[in-house]
């Protein structure tokens, strides 16, 4: 038996497993690195209002100002052209944008402006003029014209009016709190300092 040949034959063999078993290694790392990355990775959902009409950088955490204007637009739109009859459908779909915390109150003044129209047999319309986003506490302001009409059409009153809301963006999906709605210019933290100014010389 020529034991060179054998031997050569056997370092060949063992040379051959370790390589494979190098392989075998660096396949079973990058398999679970993929798991782990499966694993982790976060589903994203992102919404889109009806009223945007260009390309917005929407993150997990923040969005471009387009972005939360434009659901500051479709909340006040949809809350100032408020009729009795959707009401209730207004009020449930709204809890789908706004906190828990914040639901309550902004149903509880949905209904109650639903049932101020019932109650005086007229309904109201809300045409924006103005979106400002207020970057500093996170909050839309959507200011423009409140009407209420009577049932025969004809134009009752016509207020200047401001929704405000502050609009936070969590797990890439627009989270609502801070409802508010008033007549009046929007009161931005500019609008709270001049008033105060104005306030100090009187």
């Amino acid at each position: 038996m020529d034991f060179s040949i054998f031997k050569k034959t056997h370092d060949s063999l063992a040379e051959n497993n370790r390589i494979y078993l190098w392989v075998i290694v660096a396949l079973v790392v990058v398999i679970l690195m993929q798991q782990w990355s499966l694993v982790t990775e976060r589903t994203r959902v992102v919404l889109e209002p009806p009223y945007l009409d260009k390309a917005v950088k929407i993150g997990y955490a923040s969005a471009d100002a387009d972005y939360y204007e434009s659901w500051g637009l479709f909340v006040a739109e949809l809350v100032g052209n408020l009729t009795p009859g959707d009401a209730s459908y207004v009020a449930k779909n709204l809890g789908k944008l706004f906190d828990s915390g914040d639901y309550q109150i902004v149903r509880g003044k949905v209904l109650a402006s639903a049932a101020a129209e019932r109650a005086d047999q007229a309904n109201f319309f809300f045409q924006a003029k103005k979106t400002i986003w207020q970057p500093a506490n996170h909050t839309v302001f959507v200011y423009g014209v409140l009407s209420q009409i009577n049932n025969d059409g004809v134009t009752v009153s016509k207020v200047h009016y401001t929704f405000s809301m502050g609009v936070h963006i969590e797990a890439g999906r627009p989270v609502l709190d801070n409802f508010d709605a008033y007549e009046g210019e929007p009161h931005t933290i500019k609008w709270l300092i001049n008033e105060g100014k104005s306030g100090e010389k009187k």
